[in-house]
C-alpha cells in the first residue's frame, strides 16, 4: 500500500516513519503503465498549465522516460 502525498513536509514524516508514498506525478506514471491515459508527460503538462506545481526538470524527465 502506497500513501499518496504531495505536500513535502508530509512527505518527509512519511518518510521518518518508513512509509511508501507516491505523488501525483507517480499517479499518472502508474496510469500511463496501465493503459488509462496515452501520456503522463501530457498530463503533467496540463497540471502545470493549471496551476499545480510540476517542476520544469520533472517535465523533462518524464519527456526522456516517453522515448
Amino acid at each position: 500500500m502506497k500513501l499518496l502525498l504531495d505536500d513535502l513536509k508530509a512527505r518527509k514524516v512519511a518518510e521518518t516513519l518508513d512509509l511508501t508514498i507516491t505523488g501525483t506525478i507517480g499517479v499518472l506514471l502508474k496510469a500511463e503503465e496501465m493503459g488509462i491515459i496515452d501520456s503522463a508527460h501530457a498530463k503533467a503538462h496540463e497540471l502545470k498549465e493549471k496551476g499545480f506545481y510540476v517542476s520544469n526538470e520533472l517535465l523533462d524527465e518524464l519527456s526522456r522516460k516517453r522515448k
